[in-house]
């Protein structure tokens, strides 16, 4: 008769384990040379039929390895933390316990093989909580492979302090079924659970990952529910996936505290100005290092201040959700205070530039020889884009998106374009995303300026009318972002502006919008009036919802006194217009 241990059996304290070696070619496959673990029995006929199943089992296993080549199992991309461990081991006590509640005859009504079941259990107890029990070790080893294979891992795949980790966790999850067995067996149904970690109504902890893609979801939501640009819409992106690589995609939203903030906003504060354009697939301390070395400029403070908000909105619903007492990034300001004024990032133009621009070569080229006003189908928007943005302040996409109905009358005379009003990205010279307004409310109503009406636009927009054609400037085409003003501003920025004047560092197309502003400023324009007439708040009161501000009637006075001293454009007015 052969020995117990012949035949894969053998018995600890009473109980039955499965015990096999691993053929020697097979240990690098399998992740370990012996095959050891509890039967959970101290029947030794139930024993027996249970190493039936298991040494049918195993021997598939190893055929199953010899025919594939012997190869380990291959290692996944995505390296298991803390985390995803924890919620390995929390799904296998899930599963067997369900199973074990689900499955019929689970508890013996024979009153002899309940107590047998319950010393069975109090003896895997007692193993589990013994951290020098052999028996223990190797059940603990076995399940842990198991899960590692399940997750597609191979077996004494994980580092070592991983490895430590995850048995100690399977070891608590080992000792939350056998407890909650036991107690079912014993008819407890106090308690659900006994190990907090193995809380079935606990929820998962969330990743920083998950949180910033909901919390990008809703932004976007808000925004194409408000009518903004697409290009608003990617820049949240953008700066959601900043933030995420600032905080890290695996990080738990609980472990995000006022230190990691503060070291986010370093990173920040390091971080190249135009990164991915630089940069592009390299990380982001290695872009940091690079971009050091290279030289090159840093984000400035009021961008970073963008980022900084967004992480503040990502934690703000962290904190909503109870998944965070509080905002640990509620106080963060960029680490360099921005030593500009918003209306420092561009300067106006001065009056020599501006005469200088309106009566160089192209315009004097302009000069009609009739008594139409100017209509060159191919250059109307060169032609009329720097006047209407001088003496109107129109911005760019504002007026390349207009159609020629916009252009009205009042009852009372003033001529005036009823135009959807728009933000640019450069129009004070920060970051900010960039949107197109759609909802009524959102339209400016701005009296055309009497040296426009004596150059002929108001002529021109009717013609447009007449001809029904559907933009102003039909020459045009929108770009992804349905900016009508791209290409036009890529043309003045690159051409038409320095073949005529010389640029400062902080002069750009939106200077001539600046020079507008300075225009209001010499002639002593009100708050209403530049609200009515740039757009620019200067600050919100109670009275400002009453009455109607829009109304061109009201200003067309203060557009007439914006003035530029030494511009003489008589050259360019039609000759009946002029007359």
């Amino acid at each position: 008769m052969k020995d117990v241990a012949d035949t894969h059996l053998q018995c600890r304290k009473g109980t039955w384990y499965y015990r096999r070696a691993v053929p020697k070619h097979l240990v690098q496959s399998v992740g370990k040379s012996m095959i050891f673990h509890s039967l959970h029995t101290t029947d030794k006929k139930k024993a027996k039929k249970l190493r039936e199943i298991e040494d049918v089992t195993w021997s598939a296993r190893f055929a199953s390895l010899e025919a594939g080549g012997q190869q380990p199992i291959a290692q996944p991309s995505k390296v298991l933390g803390d985390q995803e461990l924890l919620e390995l081991v929390r799904a296998y006590v899930a599963s067997n316990s369900r199973q074990f509640d689900e499955r019929e005859n689970a508890i013996p009504a024979n009153s002899a093989e309940r107590n047998e079941a319950v010393v069975n259990l109090e003896i895997d107890i007692a193993h589990l909580r013994d951290p020098e029990d052999l028996g223990a070790d190797q059940w603990i080893g076995f399940v842990s492979n198991e899960l590692l294979e399940a997750a597609g891992h191979a077996p004494h795949s994980l580092p070592s302090g991983h490895e430590a980790l995850l048995a100690e966790l399977v070891r608590r999850g080992l000792l939350e079924l056998s407890r909650r067995k036991l107690a079912r067996y014993q008819d407890d149904f106090g308690e659900g659970f006994f190990d907090r970690a193995f809380d079935p109504a606990r929820p998962k902890p969330l990743r920083f990952e998950q949180l910033a893609d909901q919390y990008q979801t809703m932004q976007i939501e808000e925004a194409k529910a408000n009518g903004m640009s697409a290009k608003w819409q990617d820049k949240i992106k953008a700066q959601v996936a900043l933030v995420r690589e600032l905080i890290g995609d695996d990080t738990l939203v609980s472990a995000v505290d006022y230190d990691l903030c503060l070291r986010a906003r370093s990173l920040l504060a390091r971080t190249p100005s135009n990164r991915t354009k630089h940069y592009p697939g390299l990380p982001l301390e290695e872009a940091i290092k690079k971009g050091a070395k290279d030289g090159k400029p840093l984000l400035s403070p009021v961008t970073q201040a963008t980022y900084l908000d967004t992480l503040r909105g990502i934690l703000q619903l962290a904190e909503l959700k109870r998944l965070l007492p509080h905002n640990p990034a509620a106080t963060l300001r960029p680490l360099k205070r921005d030593a500009e004024k918003a209306e420092d990032k561009r300067e106006p133009f001065t009056l020599d530039q501006i005469k200088a621009f309106f009566t160089g070569a192209f315009y004097q080229s302009c000069a009609p020889d009739a008594a139409v006003p100017y209509a060159k189908p191919d250059r109307e928007w060169r032609y009329w884009l720097p006047l209407l943005s001088l003496f109107m302040g129109m911005r760019p996409n504002e007026i390349c998106q207009m159609s020629p109905s916009d252009v009205k009358c009042t009852a009372k005379g003033t001529w005036f374009v009823d135009v959807v009003a728009s933000y640019d990205d450069d129009d004070d010279g920060t970051d900010q995303p960039a949107k197109t307004l759609k909802t009524a409310t959102s339209r400016r109503k701005i009296p055309i300026h009497p040296e426009l009406i004596a150059l002929g636009f108001v002529e021109f927009a009717q013609s447009k009318q007449k001809a029904k054609t559907e933009r102003l400037f039909s020459g045009l085409k929108k770009d992804v972002y349905g900016n009508w003003a791209s290409y036009p501003l890529k043309r003045f920025r690159d051409t038409f502006l320095k073949q005529v004047i010389t640029l400062s560092e902080k002069q750009t197309f939106y200077s001539f919008r600046h020079s507008f502003r300075d225009a209001l400023r010499r002639s002593e324009a009100g708050p209403d009036t530049l609200r009515a007439l740039g757009g620019w708040s200067q600050g919100s009161l109670a009275s400002d919802s009453y009455g109607n501000n829009a109304d061109p009637d009201l200003h067309v006075g203060a557009m007439a006194k914006v003035s530029y001293p030494g511009l003489d454009l008589a050259f360019l007015r039609p000759t009946a217009v002029s007359a």
